[in-house]
């Protein structure tokens, strides 16, 4: 089956001249038979790929293999449907690649987290500070995580401090935590008495003060009275005993913080 037709002829003896080479070629057509119709079909004469819709077009094995190289594939090109299912592997992604922001909320279970996770953490060489917090699972809430700074809820002192108790004068508060340092002993008639300023507000004036009278020296001091508390507010005291030389007032306290 000829691939090319002509509507020229010739017959025995004619002569073969530049008209009818020119003739020849003008009146000559590609014939079906010179494509399959299925990756190539004939337009207006012309041999061009199947148009898209009318065939299978390229297929797969007319491709050579790695012959698509990145340059032939457009910018934005590649979707998601032509990524294959499983196909996304940790060799493809780069080291910290992965943002919280595509982690699912409550995706994280117990089975990914590492055993070193806490253990893992640099230790804490110093006293927790009362903005420290703690991570855990609430049980009236369904297990669901929240934070506790659980330094306010401790059973430990709150402030202490040692304060002069040998003269009227402002004197500042020895050995102290978690309190203003400076006071000021006055005299109010039977008690003699100061002020001491909290750092931190209690959660309410129900706080416990432990107070004792001392000696400042190795001497024993006079104990004719115990020393006392009293008008308790969330940031102060008042704290009181009868002056006397070498004397001085032990305090502790104890509480919840606002």
């Amino acid at each position: 089956m000829p691939k090319v037709t002509t509507t020229t002829s010739f017959s025995e003896d004619d002569q073969l001249t530049h008209v009818t080479l020119n003739s020849l070629f003008t009146n000559s057509a590609f014939h079906s038979s010179a494509v399959d119709d299925t990756t190539l079909e004939l337009s207006s004469g012309a041999i061009r790929l199947k148009a898209a819709g009318g065939g299978n077009g390229i297929a797969t094995s007319h491709i050579n293999d790695d012959a698509i190289v990145v340059a032939k594939i457009a910018d934005d090109a590649v979707e998601t449907d032509q990524i294959k299912d499983a196909n996304v592997t940790v060799a493809k992604m780069a080291v910290e690649s992965v943002d919280s922001d595509q982690y699912v909320d409550g995706s994280i279970d117990e089975e990914h987290l590492s055993n070193d996770v806490i253990t893992g953490q640099t230790a804490l060489t110093a006293v927790p500070s009362l903005t420290d917090v703690m991570l855990f699972s609430d049980a009236d809430d369904s297990g669901n995580l929240k934070k506790l700074d659980f330094m306010q809820y401790l059973p430990l002192p709150r402030a202490w401090g040692v304060i002069p108790w040998d003269a009227f004068a402002t004197v500042t508060i020895a050995g102290s935590s978690g309190v203003n340092t400076s006071t000021t002993v006055s005299s109010t008639g039977d008690v003699d008495t100061a002020t001491v300023t909290l750092s931190n507000d209690m959660s309410d004036t129900n706080y416990v003060v432990q107070a004792t009278l001392g000696g400042s020296s190795g001497s024993i001091p006079n104990s004719d009275r115990n020393a006392v508390v009293w008008d308790r507010a969330a940031g102060s005291f008042k704290i009181g005993a009868a002056l006397g030389t070498d004397r001085v007032i032990h305090f502790v306290v104890f509480g919840t913080l606002a």
